[in-house]
């Protein structure tokens, strides 16, 4: 099929087209695929395109850009085509959707494996600096106040790494690095939950 359709037809058909049927098409063919999920500006605004035109009600920032964490095709599908848990695998009911999105940890969750899935109490043995570079959620419980939740993996993952290092200089760096990161998605991540 991709032989007989020019490349620069197939592309402006592609950029009418709405996100599930973009969608659709990269699991047509291998050919198709590989053009869709690539990372070029070129294809990165046919995906913008498409996400702007299959403006959703339930979705709030349809003409916000990605975080810079997630290409189109990542963000598209975080926000607007997945519906399952993550873990699980449990479908989520649309409504529901929006509060499941856990955008730090790139992740939708259902209340049962946000649970298992994250930490709360953190060891005092963990350094404060350290905290200040993993990702974490925060949220509001009714007579309890504010709570952080941090991604268990995550958490395990970067106190690993913190450790490894046998130079107290290169650890400082890479924690400054990581809160500069941490940083950056956090604003881009407010900007989300804000609008």
């Amino acid at each position: 099929a991709m032989e007989t359709i020019p490349p620069e037809i197939f592309l402006e058909i592609c950029r009418h087209l709405y996100v599930k049927d973009l969608y659709t098409l990269t699991l047509v063919c291998r050919p198709y695929r590989k053009i869709l999920w690539s990372k070029t500006i070129s294809i990165q605004k046919i995906w913008t395109s498409s996400r702007v035109l299959s403006f959703d009600t339930y979705l709030p920032y349809p003409t916000l850009p990605p975080p810079n964490s997630m290409s189109e095709q990542e963000y598209i599908w975080f926000t607007m085509l997945a519906d399952k848990c993550s873990i699980c695998k449990t479908k989520i009911e649309k409504q529901e959707l929006f509060v499941c999105r856990y955008w730090e940890f790139g992740r939708i969750c259902c209340k049962e494996c946000i649970e298992k899935k994250t930490i709360r109490k953190i060891k005092n043995s963990l350094p404060k600096d350290l905290l200040g570079c993993v990702p974490y959620h925060e949220r509001h419980v009714f007579n309890l106040g504010d709570e952080k939740l941090y991604w268990a993996d995550d958490l395990h993952s970067f106190e690993s790494k913190y450790h490894a290092f046998e130079d107290e200089q290169q650890r400082d760096n890479w924690v400054k690095v990581k809160r500069e990161e941490g940083y950056l998605d956090s604003i881009t991540n407010v900007s989300y939950i804000v609008i």
